[in-house]
């Protein structure tokens, strides 16, 4: 658990010393930085499901910080969890 949050926290760290603005396209897959979010439920009540990759569902009480970008190009708010206090 550990391991993700340091992970996380090199990976926007990084890129934000960087300057980096990303750029998302349409149709790609993409994921935007949302801030932690406690997971509550998963998958939420409109199907979102918080991941941390390919068919690895985080469980509850997990944090996820990043999510996917809709086709178009928005971000929808975070309907898995609650923001970390």
């Amino acid at each position: 658990m550990m391991n993700k949050i340091v992970l996380c926290a090199v990976v926007v760290g990084t890129l934000s010393a960087c300057g980096f603005t990303p750029v998302y396209k349409k149709g790609e897959s993409a994921y935007d930085f949302v801030g932690c979010h406690a997971v509550s439920v998963n998958p939420s009540e409109d199907g979102s499901k918080a991941f941390i990759g390919p068919g690895i569902r985080l469980k509850l009480g997990d944090t996820v910080w990043f999510k996917q970008v809709n086709d178009d190009l928005t971000v929808s708010p975070v309907t898995t969890g609650r923001y970390c206090e």
